[in-house]
């Protein structure tokens, strides 16, 4: 059955701000958002927190932690209206309790869920915590997902809040966590640096990877090389530009055939002397020798003048 609540104006200075037992975030992310803050000030707390009874001017937080940190830096509130659940609240129904208010947020994230499978585990095995609480996450009650989740708190603190934010793909996370520490800081150094998008994670994941197995040398000695640091330091390239370097340069190094192709395609290409608006292509991969010519025209009755030209050029003894 639901859990009895009572509204209460409660004293801020009865509240164990240092209690997260109850949080579900990430410790980054544990202080109000701007956006947060500046709602506050403007309207207040729209949806109060919830709260359990420890004792009789004792208090832990079950959710709104920032929403009440907010009040106290804008409002500057002493007080603040709160739901309170009694002291013979259980701890896995505070957890519930959270878990469900995070859901009603609508966002979600994979960290907020590890951490609430990490905490409800200290009170349930793992066949009746997947029973009752994967199905709320759209998942199926099997304990691989507890798995799958529970791997991602193995990151660095600075990498959860990274997944959390939003800033690192979960998938790539695990990528990583496949990876030393210096190799794994090192390179989520770089996507931090470039703000790389996921595809991009992904690609220079899978490239710096390979690429360290094949020189069996490190990632981080991979992306020290002077080359990279050539492409990541110069302050007059914008983000672009040294993201799109930075993958050609690890493209290059991962498929060499291809970069010496290319690279004499070019040469090939120059020597034709074309115009600038005429562009020659060449099949992908060079699987083929075959190329193509492309000539733009500004409109049909221009091609039809010039076409005998070309249809001559083009006859075959």
């Amino acid at each position: 059955m639901p859990p009895t609540f009572r509204s209460s104006l409660v004293n801020l200075h009865h509240i164990n701000f240092q209690d997260f037992s109850n949080s579900l975030t990430p410790e980054e992310a544990r202080e109000p958002s701007a956006a947060l803050v500046e709602s506050v000030a403007r309207a207040g707390i729209l949806h109060p927190p919830i709260l359990r009874e420890l004792g009789r001017a004792s208090l832990e937080i079950v959710t709104g932690r920032r929403r009440l940190l907010a009040a106290q830096q804008t409002l500057h509130s002493i007080s603040a209206i709160c739901l309170v659940l009694p002291a013979e609240t259980l701890p896995t129904e505070t957890l519930a309790i959270n878990l469900e208010d995070t859901l009603l947020r609508g966002d979600i994230t994979v960290i907020e869920q590890a951490i609430f499978f990490q905490k409800i585990l200290g009170h349930l095995d793992e066949n009746e915590a997947a029973r009752r609480f994967l199905p709320a996450l759209g998942l199926e009650p099997h304990r691989h997902h507890l798995h799958n989740l529970l791997q991602l708190l193995g990151l660095e603190e600075h990498l959860l809040g990274a997944v959390h934010e939003g800033r690192l793909h979960d998938g790539v996370a695990r990528e990583l966590l496949g990876l030393n520490f210096t190799d794994r800081l090192s390179l989520y150094e770089v996507m931090e640096i470039l703000s790389l998008s996921v595809s991009n994670q992904k690609k220079i994941t899978a490239c710096c990877r390979e690429l360290a197995a094949r020189h069996n040398t490190s990632v981080m000695a991979l992306l020290c090389q002077p080359e990279v640091r050539e492409i990541l330091d110069p302050q007059e390239t914008n983000i672009p530009q040294k993201t799109a370097k930075l993958m050609q340069w690890l493209t290059n190094q991962r498929f060499p055939s291809l970069a010496a192709a290319e690279q004499e395609f070019r040469t090939f290409a120059a020597t034709l002397k074309l115009p600038s608006t005429v562009t020659l292509s060449h099949s992908p991969s060079f699987e083929q020798d075959q190329v193509h010519l492309s000539i733009p025209f500004a409109n049909r009755e221009e091609l039809r003048q010039i076409w005998p030209l070309i249809a001559n050029a083009l006859k075959t003894e």
